[in-house]
């Protein structure tokens, strides 16, 4: 992106609105659900799962089965807490 350090500070620290072309082009790059600017729903389970599969679309077979595992771990130990 060829935007300013000083511009980027601002929308991230001042609360300043970027263009149009700016927040698209931060929503692409960082995955980020345009559900929660715009729809009053929640949206941060959808932003965290758009990140993730980011980050599964890059991965290897044998590092998605690791996910797998770990999820199917994860999963397991919440139902023995509750």
């Amino acid at each position: 992106m060829f935007i300013s350090p000083r511009y980027l500070a601002n929308i991230e620290n001042k609360g300043q609105h970027p263009s149009l072309q700016i927040f698209f082009e931060l929503i692409q790059r960082y995955h980020i659900s345009v559900d929660q600017f715009l729809l009053d729903t929640p949206a941060a389970k959808d932003t965290q799962r758009r990140q993730l599969d980011a980050l599964l679309d890059d991965m290897s077979d044998t590092g998605i089965r690791i996910v797998t595992a770990t999820a199917k771990e994860i999963s397991e130990v919440e139902k023995e807490g509750e």
